[in-house]
């Protein structure tokens, strides 16, 4: 093996190695962005006493919420495969 390939291989197993904690990271704090949202999207409800949202006069911001936070969602699960994988 010549002395640029052993480089390289170091490079990329130092860099696969740095990745992990931001990843972490990123999803600890998308996690609590989560839980933001949810409490965001709880207290809409409260205040226009709209609870379902299949009912037509549901909150358009607390449905707007539901999505991003489904999104968020989707997000967080992707990241949490990578670092089992």
């Amino acid at each position: 093996m010549s002395i640029v390939s052993k480089i390289q291989s170091t490079r990329r197993q130092r860099n696969s190695i740095d990745q992990t904690p931001s990843i972490e990271n990123l999803a600890t704090a998308l996690r609590n962005t989560e839980r933001a949202l949810l409490e965001s999207i709880e207290a809409e409800e409260e205040r226009s006493r709209r609870h379902d949202p299949d009912d037509p006069q549901y909150s358009m911001l607390a449905r707007s919420m539901r999505r991003r936070l489904d999104n968020l969602r989707k997000t967080i699960a992707t990241l949490e495969a990578a670092l089992a994988a």
